[in-house]
């Protein structure tokens, strides 16, 4: 699957071109759409991997990431439920990185904030749109996107494909 997107946010424009890798789902490249969105004040990037000269010598990468001036990771975000030894290994090697897992439902962030809490770990924010919410976001995204609006971390006051969106994301953890 590919997603095209033509963004435009409080002022800036930006396009967005994600392809699905061979096990990643329709749903993980909406999450990530919406995580751009969400998180486009710290102009992410989702060509995260090993070329990355931020991530040289890692063993994991995230689904999208902001790094500062001088290359080192500011933002980490996980789109869906991640493994807590992912999650474990990521908050000691990137102390200084915020890492934020964005799930679709709030079960899906309560159960991974619940397994986050009871391993003591650090530094990890579980956010989720409400439920119902990720479903309405994918019934207007599509393959093919123009969003124009306004959008913070935690909430999106847009217009996709020509129909109205708002919604705000509840912090699980």
């Amino acid at each position: 699957m590919k997603i095209r997107s033509s963004i435009h946010l409080g002022g800036e424009s930006f396009s967005l071109n994600l392809f699905s890798t061979l096990q990643e789902t329709a749903d993980h490249l909406f999450l990530k759409l919406a995580a751009a969105v969400f998180f486009h004040a710290a102009r992410p990037t989702v060509e995260t991997g090993p070329a990355h000269h931020a991530l040289s010598g890692q063993d994991f990468w995230p689904d999208l990431m902001s790094v500062d001036l001088t290359g080192q990771v500011t933002l980490w975000i996980e789109c869906g439920k991640t493994t807590l030894h992912k999650l474990e290994k990521v908050s000691k090697r990137f102390r200084q990185a915020r890492v934020i897992v964005l799930t679709a439902e709030p079960a899906q962030a309560r159960q991974q904030a619940e397994e986050v809490e009871s391993e003591k770990l650090k530094g990890i924010h579980v956010w989720s749109f409400d439920y119902g919410e990720f479903a309405r976001w994918k019934s207007l995204a599509g393959e093919r996107n123009d969003i124009i609006g306004e959008a913070g971390e935690t909430a999106m006051n847009l217009v996709i494909n020509d129909q109205p969106f708002m919604t705000e994301l509840k912090k699980i953890l």
